[in-house]
This record gives C-alpha cells, sequence and structure tokens, in this order.
C-alpha cells in the first residue's frame, strides 16, 4: 500500500515537472518570437543601426527568459527586408529533464521608394 502510494507520488511529480518544462518552453518561445520580430521592426521604423540592434535583441532575450544560455543573435538588413534570427539554449529554473534549443526569426519588409 505504501509503495503504490509512493510510486503514485512519484509518477505525478514527474508529469507536474514535464507539464512545467513544456509551458516554460512555450513561453520562452513566444518571448523570443515577440523579442525578434520587435527587433526587426526597430530597426526598419526607427532605422537603428543593425549591430546595435543585435546586441539589444542578444540583451532582450537574456533579460526576458530565465534560463537562456547560448544566446546568438543577428540583425541583417538586406536589400528589400530586416532580417532578425536568434537561438538559444532553455534551462529552465529547477529540475531540468532535457535542455531545450529554442529559435526564432522574423523578416520584415522595408520601406522602399518607387
Amino acid at each position: 500500500m505504501l509503495l503504490e502510494e509512493v510510486a503514485a507520488m512519484a509518477a505525478t511529480f514527474l508529469l507536474l515537472l514535464l507539464i512545467v518544462q513544456v509551458a516554460t518552453a512555450m513561453t520562452a518561445r513566444s518571448a523570443a518570437d515577440a523579442a525578434v520580430t520587435a527587433s526587426a521592426r526597430r530597426t526598419v521604423v526607427a532605422e537603428s543601426e543593425a549591430d546595435r540592434e543585435t546586441q539589444a535583441l542578444a540583451e532582450e532575450i537574456r533579460l526576458l527568459i530565465p534560463g537562456a544560455e547560448q544566446i546568438t543573435a543577428e540583425v541583417r538588413v538586406t536589400r528589400r527586408s530586416v532580417v532578425a534570427v536568434t537561438r538559444f539554449r532553455c534551462n529552465p529554473p529547477g529540475p531540468v529533464l532535457k535542455s531545450i534549443w529554442i529559435g526564432a526569426r522574423a523578416e520584415v519588409p522595408r520601406v522602399l521608394e518607387p
């Protein structure tokens, strides 16, 4: 009887841990999408420099997402658009079953004169 209760509690703990990790990864992915899109839009609308936006994007990911490690970010200006890309490893606080790599990309068209 006691062994069954302990096994049930362990299974419940593992299931809860998995649910929390998936929810954290989904939230991190959503935050990364928002940060990448905002960075690309700032480069187009405010005409900020791509190098400065690249640094700002990496810093924003570091501040927004707890446990973000090995962050790479790039904001590129092409002839017709601005492309912002980031990739990072997410190790959320608490017990980690497996590290999750998250990537996000956004492309915003530039306003071109006719």
